[in-house]
């Protein structure tokens, strides 16, 4: 008997080997992607109606939603982030950037600056994102939430204070559980809330 063992040991040692070439162990994951929020079209530049300087901050953002990663939530209490769909750079720094974009062709303001700039503004405008995720609560009728809060403050020493405080909140109904649905629904949502951004910048006793 053992002498059988030993002439089949390397006949069983070769099939090992051959059925150890033939076993891939490398495992398929799905590839990240990357979006980009933005409004859709591009506004006309409209001529100011005075020389006032706005300077716009960079908004803040929740931690909830501050990672690059995609927030789905799913019940009342649970929330999930997709590794896999991922926004190009931070979402705060995409939201400020289009919001400055449209608010430069308001005529409510001459110019729209940034934290970088050395020009003197007037006013300043500072804001949050408190709310960007996907509600899948109900999967029959998924939804973007978006949700902006903002300040607007008055650097002039005659009429110094706050004078805007605004919460905006969009649920704008999606076609499908998609990051594409999902991006498409935030674009429109953040398109929503800078027109109501701008109507009441332009109510607002400057």
């Amino acid at each position: 008997m053992k002498l059988t063992t030993m002439r089949c040991g390397p006949g069983l040692l070769l099939l090992v080997l051959c059925c150890w070439g033939c076993v891939s162990l490398e495992r398929s994951y799905p590839d990240k992607r990357y979006f980009v929020i933005e409004i859709p079209g591009d506004a006309k530049a409209a001529s100011p109606e005075s020389d006032r300087v706005l300077l716009m901050l960079n908004l803040h953002i929740s931690p909830r939603y501050g990672d690059t990663s995609f927030v789905y939530r799913t019940s009342d209490t649970a929330y999930e982030s997709d590794f896999y769909n991922q926004f190009l750079s931070s979402p705060a720094t995409m939201i400020s950037e289009e919001i400055r974009k449209r608010l430069s062709a308001s005529p409510v303001f001459k110019f729209i600056i940034g934290p970088a700039s050395q020009l003197t503004a007037n006013y300043v405008l500072e804001g949050s994102i408190n709310a960007l995720y996907g509600d899948f609560r109900n999967l029959s009728a998924p939804r973007a939430v978006l949700e902006l809060e903002f300040f607007l403050r008055s650097d002039d020493p005659a009429k110094p204070g706050i004078l805007l405080h605004r919460s905006y909140t969009k649920s704008v109904p999606i076609s499908q559980r998609s990051p594409e649905a999902l991006v498409a629904g935030w674009n429109q949502a953040l398109e929503a809330i800078v027109s109501m951004l701008l109507a009441d910048l332009g109510n607002a006793k400057l």
